[in-house]
């Protein structure tokens, strides 16, 4: 099993394809199998993809005690000493892309290639009622009940109803190996304890990429554009009809953009 202790816990990551290593950090009380199977394979034809569980999530140690947004950065930095990279393109989605900008505030660009940054929270919160449904599930419910709850506001309905026994599975996938209660909690607070990441990518020379659905009810594509109109340099790229979840219910599309992006880093 691929791991590192560097950072002062066990963090498991994966490797896929070959090429310029891409590095890539999931968001809230996710981890690297939560990025599905097509758009990861679809990027590993052309990069070295890096994969990493979180701390807290998947095959990663899973604290009892709190941690802060130096330890989720330092876990990201650790699994690129690990693998010997010297530079590395770094995307984050969601909370993930949160961490990787703190990776610029706390580390610096010199290792940074391009950055990107899926559906990025920006201080614009989700509608109450949305964020509780999607990430605070009821425990006096059937969990598949809080799951199918959740599905509207991180995938477009139709594709829901067309995608339903994928859902199923995907979620019967996740409760083998479930991410505690806590680390929900524990990833909030980190990053809300956190000062402003976003002078410091403003003021790195790499490329950076924003990428937002147009229907996104989990982080409203408002947070999108005031993040790019704090780093002026940045691509902003939406994607008409998508929602939260973007790579898992439109790969090729998702896919297609991002590597359009990072072809053309010099």
């Amino acid at each position: 099993m691929p791991v590192t202790e560097r950072s002062g816990a066990r963090i498991w990551y994966d490797t896929r394809g070959e090429g310029d290593p891409l590095v890539m950090v999931y968001g809230i009380g996710g981890h690297s199998a939560d990025w599905w199977d097509e758009f990861p394979a679809l990027l590993a034809r052309r990069y070295r993809l890096v994969l990493v569980d979180n701390r807290g999530t998947g095959n990663s140690d899973k604290p009892a005690a709190p941690w802060t947004m130096s330890d989720m950065t330092a876990d990201v930095m650790a699994v690129a000493d690990e693998l010997g990279l010297e530079r590395f393109h770094l995307l984050g989605c969601s909370l993930g892309s949160i961490i990787v900008r703190h990776v610029v505030r706390e580390y610096g660009p010199a290792r940074i290639r391009s950055l990107s940054l899926l559906c990025p929270p920006n201080g614009i919160p989700a509608a109450e009622e949305d964020l509780r449904t999607a990430l605070f599930w009821d425990p006096a419910k059937p969990l598949i009940e809080s799951a199918r709850a959740a599905w509207p506001i991180i995938h477009p309905p139709a594709w829901i109803a067309a995608n339903e026994a994928e859902l199923v599975r995907r979620f019967e996938l996740t409760m083998q190996n479930p991410t505690p209660a806590r680390t929900f909690q524990f990833q909030l607070q980190a990053a809300q304890a956190a000062p402003d990441p976003n002078p410091a990518v403003d003021a790195a020379p790499f490329p950076v990429l924003i990428m937002h659905g147009t229907i996104d009810r989990l982080v409203p594509p408002a947070n999108a554009e005031l993040l790019a109109n704090q780093v002026p340099r940045a691509r902003l790229a939406w994607l008409e009809g998508d929602s939260h979840n973007f790579w898992a219910h439109d790969p090729e599309r998702s896919a297609a953009v991002l590597l359009d992006f990072l072809d053309a880093v010099p």
